[in-house]
C-alpha cells in the first residue's frame, strides 16, 4: 500500500527529492507520522514490528540517514508499533533509478539479508517500510530474508509509481 501516487513536477517529488537528496530528514518524520495516522484509522493491531528497506552502508554514510528509517519512525509514533532495523544490504548495486523492470530485479538479487542471521521472526507480522515503490523489485529482494525467518510481511511507500 502507498500513501500517494508519485508524478513528475509535484509536491511529493519535490519532498521525496529534500529527503533523499537535501538533507530534510524532518519531511522523513512527517511524511511517516502522516502515513501512520492514515493507516492507524484501518489497522489495528495488524503489526508487530516495522522495518525498512535498508540502503548499504556506504551510501547511508555519505547520506547521513537511510530516508526509509525516518519514515518508519515517524510512522511508528503514529501507529505505537515499535520501528527496528531488521536487515542489511549487504552488496552494494548501482542505482535502480536508470534500470528498466527486468534490470532491476537482476540487480538486486541476493542482496539483503537479516542483521541477525539466527534470529527467529516466527509468527510476526512485520510492515516492511520503503520510499517509493517503482517496480517491487527491491521490495521483493529486501523481503525474502523476512520470510524465510517466518515473518508474514505487509508492505508501505509514501509513493508508488505509475509504471
Amino acid at each position: 500500500m502507498s500513501y500517494t501516487w508519485f508524478q513528475k513536477d509535484t509536491a511529493i517529488q519535490e519532498l521525496l527529492h529534500q529527503l533523499k537528496y537535501e538533507g530534510n530528514e524532518a519531511i522523513g518524520l512527517l511524511l511517516g507520522e502522516y502515513y501512520g495516522k492514515e493507516l492507524s484509522q484501518y489497522f489495528f493491531g495488524e503489526w508487530d514490528l516495522i522495518t525498512t528497506v535498508p540502503i548499504h552502508y556506504k551510501k547511508q554514510r555519505k547520506r547521513g540517514y537511510n530516508q526509509s528509517d525516518l519514515i518508519a519512525e515517524g510512522m511508528s509514533l503514529a501507529l505505537n508499533i515499535p520501528f527496528e532495523p531488521l536487515i542489511v544490504k549487504a552488496v552494494n548495486k548501482k542505482s535502480q533509478t536508470k534500470k528498466d523492470r527486468l534490470e532491476r530485479f537482476d540487480n538486486v538479487e541476493s542482496s539483503f539479508q537479516l542483521l541477525n542471521p539466527n534470529r527467529s521472526l516466527r509468527d510476526k507480522n512485520i510492515l516492511l517500510v520503503d520510499d517509493v515503490f517503482t517496480t517491487g523489485a527491491t521490495l521483493q529482494a529486501s523481503s525474502q530474508p523476512l520470510i524465510r525467518a517466518g515473518a508474514e510481511i505487509s508492505i508501505a511507500t509514501i509513493a508508488a509509481t505509475r509504471s
